[in-house]
């Protein structure tokens, strides 16, 4: 029933989309760098979704990269649907959620002979589609994260006045990651990681990514 309901769900979303199509955004590559190798044999469920921190971060780094380049468009930045294509931060975080994600990206989708969605076998790697799957299904409620826009601004702006201090910026890592506790991914996932969870990574690497992190939180403040 929980399969049927995922599926039917999202096949009416698409059916309602079709008259609006996906354009001619060509389906690119995307730089896997960084992340762990897969066997050569298709996943049926996200490699990445119980990954250790650093797997995970990366995954999403990767994701996001792959997602705005080849999904935003119609599925929407930040992975929100304007209504175009489905949202796809409500698709559930297990298997049945994976097989139909898999499904659709590899076949694509069609529609009384037009192209809606174009497959990408043969163009994503599997740790890009596991990479972007990982991406969307990470992310909180972006109402939750508009209202936090206060302590955004705070966390950026302080981190931004130790900037030329690693040792001091650095130590912002703790605040920023308790800041991003609380927060639950809409498609059920493990956890989601906000900007707050993003930057305080970007400050925990070696060397710490300062500037990095200091982007992160301006660009949710802009949005």
């Amino acid at each position: 029933m929980r399969k049927a309901t995922i599926w039917a769900g999202f096949g009416i979303i698409l059916g309602a989309a079709a008259a609006l199509g996906h354009g001619d955004t060509a389906p690119q590559a995307v730089d896997t760098a960084g992340l762990p190798d897969l066997p050569a044999e298709m996943a049926t469920e996200n490699p990445w979704r119980q990954a250790a921190p650093e797997v995970l971060f990366k995954a999403v780094e990767v994701g996001a990269k792959g997602y705005n380049s080849n999904c935003a468009r119609c599925h929407g930045l930040e992975a929100i649907s304007g209504g175009l294509a489905p949202d796809l931060r409500y698709l559930e975080a297990n298997e049945f959620g994976d097989e139909w994600f898999l499904d659709r990206i590899l076949h694509g989708y069609e529609q009384n002979g037009a192209v809606k969605m174009p497959p990408f076998e043969g163009i994503l790697n599997q740790q890009a589609i596991w990479a972007i799957r990982t991406y969307v299904e990470t992310r909180a409620d972006d109402v939750e994260i508009a209202d936090q826009q206060g302590k955004l601004t705070e966390l950026r702006d302080k981190l931004a006045s130790v900037a030329d201090d690693e040792a001091a910026a650095t130590a912002l890592a703790t605040e920023l990651a308790a800041a991003g506790e609380g927060f639950e991914p809409l498609s059920g996932a493990p956890r989601a990681i906000t900007p707050f969870d993003e930057a305080a990574w970007q400050l925990s690497t070696q060397p710490p990514h300062v500037k990095a992190a200091i982007e992160t939180l301006s660009a949710a403040v802009r949005d």
